[in-house]
């Protein structure tokens, strides 16, 4: 009896996958037949003529409703609307008696046909052009009916199948070379250049002229190449293409399509930006199907290449931008997949690939990934670093408490502590400007009871993308009403971490000088404690010293998914109208283009409003309070400090609406103090239902927190003098800056999978090595280890020291010195 029923189970274990696989394959064809349906029931030519006859164009707003933003996503075409379009906003199909097309632009392609882009042109000269923007999304979606179409065929082997994918792919082929190169951009005029023109393309820079996609990183046909290939695999007869397409289709698809397409885009000059690794993706892909072990070639070499330039030592993508680091790293495996496996023809002369598996090329690869998932909030959602769609990605799994990190490379570190609901995460960023940032070095992000109650609010294509850039609408200072300097690659606006410590259950510090921030700040250096009470109550003493300029705008502003309500202790009740200074424009943006961080047209002091005014010398508290969590803020001012409350957009909720942005506000409070120096001291406490502090008060530079903890009184003496940070609690536990160490870095060690430091004398059990560099630049490690003069560390620091004490970073930005590079080091904290 065991024995029979044994050996039924042995039989459903060998036959259950085939069933499931049969199942699972049977399910997917009749998801592929029913895709492809309205293609089945045209005849061949109708399907034929299905296929654009000029290049489309993809950005284009509305002109009736003005919504949406970035003329991306508005006007949208579906199979059985011809030429027209529908806005997604306000239901209008185009063309129509009120926006007609009354214009046209004639281009003679090559083989002297002439293609007509119709357009209906406003009051303002704006363009319009539904005929070709429904040429774009109907190639984008004939592109997939031809792969779906020969996927059926493969499995099929049903003719009618196979002749329209056929024919889908044939009709591109005719029509490619007669495709115009096309400027298409939001917000600006389109631009036309000869059909057979390769780069360069007068005006342009690189990638900006395009012949297939909108630019020219997605102009390789894949998707016709996957479609082809699934054709030529499965032994498809061509020439039923003779009467519809013309003789040799097959090989009209790859001479006149496939490698035309790669040609135009190769010979733009390489880059490497965040859109380069789908290129290459897309020319292994087609190198592989077409059998041109050249093009396999060309990807590999500008993938290794890239790896090279891009990356800082922790992991991160040079524009320190989560969802930027995202999709690069994502491209850069798509790569890896698309080559995995490849292996060069017999007679391929050259470099040779065998079995190639370009993840073994990748060793950062792992702490590229890491950085990514670790750079989120204890809910999960995507930390609104620079240019970060903020909450749009899938919150990621956490484990369940709150974890400090530090990313020096990059320029951002996080103080955290907590569990559960009762998770509190400090976030401050002092990254370059090396594409998608921000201005906003020595900005704060304050994370509590599950919501961002001091918020950042990320990255928006919408026309008020001008005060998502600007220093003003950051969590940091902004001096004489003017954003951050630019910076270059060469001289980068970042910053240099003086001290960081997450060691101490209790107590954790960042000292930050962010002075590169502004070429007239002499000091723009915060200093910021955490302090971890209890589960649940954690505060923040937060100390920004400033020193340059006249006129110090100190800005805090609340959440970005709910505006809440403020409360000052102070007086708000005088009216101001604007708060603009008199070279600063009022102007309002048309489009995200419309940023002007100079603000002599659109200065960011205009998207304040219902601004009131405070003056006091005591000290103050604000408070915002929201549906479930609240932040009250202690101030302790300098004598007659200036207090703005104000309302301003918070972006976000208006899901890249035009017109919804003035809907969503979130509240936010300036605090300006005039003259050359200036100190704003204060300690953030958030609280779910209830306050919990009792009192804050100075003495000199010390501060005194008074609260109860457990049905007991409880004070806190923080003091900053100086360099020194310490905290005497007395519930018994306190907190001392180690004692500093400074002296010269000997060499270093990377190999093995170590990474050493040679220092010039042995030194004390350390948590933290701080590197300062001849350019002044910084960069702060844990130490894993100490061995007399040997620190070891946890991660490669990027960087080798040559037998004559040159430094040269092999990774981004590739810094190079001559000169000593010191180090300093820190005895471990009092506990």
């Amino acid at each position: 009896m065991i024995n029979r029923l044994f050996k039924a189970f042995l039989f459903l274990a060998l036959v259950m996958p085939t069933v499931v696989n049969a199942q699972q394959k049977a399910e997917n064809l009749a998801a592929l037949n029913a895709s492809v349906e309205p293609l089945m029931k045209m005849s061949l030519t109708d399907v034929k003529n299905l296929v654009p006859p000029g290049s489309g164009i993809f950005f284009i707003g509305c002109p009736n409703c003005k919504g949406g933003a970035q003329e991306m996503g508005i006007l949208n075409w579906e199979p059985g609307m011809g030429d027209q379009v529908k806005c997604k906003f306000c239901s209008m199909t185009f063309p129509n008696e009120k926006y007609p097309h009354n214009g046209e632009k004639v281009i003679i392609a090559p083989s002297g046909v002439k293609q007509v882009y119709r357009y209906f042109q406003d009051d303002k000269g704006t363009q319009y052009f539904y005929e070709a923007h429904a040429w774009f999304d109907r190639w984008k979606w004939i592109q997939q009916m031809a792969v779906q179409l020969s996927q059926v065929w493969s499995q099929t082997k049903d003719p009618a199948y196979g002749d329209r994918a056929a024919i889908i792919a044939g009709r591109f082929a005719q029509l490619f070379p007669d495709y115009a190169i096309r400027y298409d951009y939001p917000s600006a005029p389109k631009k036309f250049f000869p059909a057979n023109q390769k780069w360069p393309y007068e005006g342009l820079v690189p990638y900006r002229g395009a012949k297939w996609n909108w630019w020219a990183y997605g102009d390789i046909p894949v998707q016709i190449a996957i479609a082809y290939e699934n054709l030529k695999e499965g032994a498809y007869n061509w020439s039923r293409m003779d009467s519809h397409i013309g003789k040799d289709t097959d090989q009209r698809i790859v001479q006149d399509l496939l490698i035309s397409g790669y040609e135009f885009t190769a010979a733009n000059p390489e880059i490497y930006t965040n859109m380069s690794p789908g290129m290459y993706r897309d020319m292994v892909r087609v190198g592989r199907i077409l059998n041109r072990p050249d093009i396999v070639h060309d990807g590999v070499n500008r993938f290794r290449e890239f790896l090279k330039l891009g990356f800082f030592a922790d992991g991160w993508w040079k524009e320190g931008t989560v969802s930027y680091h995202d999709q690069t790293i994502g491209g850069l495996e798509s790569v890896a997949k698309a080559a995995k496996g490849y292996t060069d023809p017999a007679d391929w002369k050259g470099e040779r690939f065998e079995n190639l598996d370009l993840t073994n090329a990748m060793p950062f690869y792992k702490s590229a990934l890491n950085v990514s998932q670790q750079a989120i909030f204890p809910n999960g959602h995507k930390l609104p670093l620079n240019d970060t769609w903020a909450n749009r990605a899938k919150p990621v799994k956490t484990d369940g408490f709150a974890v400090s990190r530090l990313w020096s490379s990059l320029g951002n570190a996080a103080l955290a502590a907590g569990n559960g609901k009762d998770q509190t995460m400090l976030n401050v960023n002092w990254s370059g400007n090396y594409g998608h940032s921000h201005y906003d070095n020595a900005s704060i992000i304050l994370f509590a009871n599950g919501s961002e109650l001091l918020s950042d609010i990320g990255y928006t294509h919408s026309k008020y993308r001008g005060w998502t850039l600007h220093t003003a609408s950051h969590n940091t200072v902004v001096i004489d009403q003017k954003a951050q300097d630019q910076g270059t690659l060469s001289k980068p606006v970042t910053g240099r971490l003086m001290y960081y410590d997450d060691q101490n259950p209790k107590v954790k510090v960042i000292d930050l000088d962010a002075s590169p921030a502004y070429s007239t700040a002499t000091q723009y250096r915060r200093r910021l404690i955490f302090v971890h009470v209890a589960e649940g109550k954690d505060y923040v003493i937060d100390r920004f010293d400033v020193e340059g300029g006249e006129t110090h705008d100190w800005f805090l502003h609340g959440m970005c998914e709910e505006e809440g309500k403020l409360e000052t202790s102070i007086s708000m009740d005088r009216p101001v109208k604007t708060l603009v200074p008199e070279w600063g424009g009022t102007a309002i943006p048309m489009n995200q283009y419309d940023s002007d961080i100079i603000g002599k047209k659109i200065h960011a002091y205009s998207y304040m409003k219902d601004i009131k005014a405070g003056i006091t010398s005591k000290p103050w508290t604000v408070t915002w309070n929201y549906q479930n969590s609240g932040l009250r803020t202690h101030h302790i001012p300098q004598k007659d400090a200036e207090i703005f409350s104000f309302r301003a957009p918070s972006v976000r909720l208006a899901a890249e609406d035009d017109n919804k942005l003035d809907n969503f506000m979130r509240l936010g409070i300036m605090q300006r103090h005039t003259g050359s120096k200036s100190s704003f001291v204060a300690i953030h406490e958030p609280f779910q239902s209830k306050t919990w502090i009792k009192s804050v008060r100075a003495d000199g530079d010390s501060y005194i927190i008074d609260y109860e903890l457990n049905g007991k009184n409880m004070q806190d003496r923080i003091s900053l003098s100086g360099n020194e940070i310490s905290l005497i609690s007395s519930a018994g536990w306190k907190y001392a800056k180690g004692m500093a160490k400074s002296g010269i870095l000997k060499g270093t060690e990377n190999s093995g999978g170590k990474h050493n430091l040679e220092l010039d004398s042995a030194q004390p059990d350390v948590s933290h090595i701080r590197l300062d560099f001849p350019d002044g630049s910084s960069l702060y490690f844990p130490a894993r280890n100490i061995s007399g003069n040997i620190i070891q560390l946890d991660n490669d620091p990027g960087f080798s020291m040559d037998n004559d004490g040159k430094i040269r970073f092999y990774t981004f930005p590739h810094n190079e010195y001559s000169e000593p590079v010191r180090y300093t080091v820190f005895s471990k904290s009092s506990k």
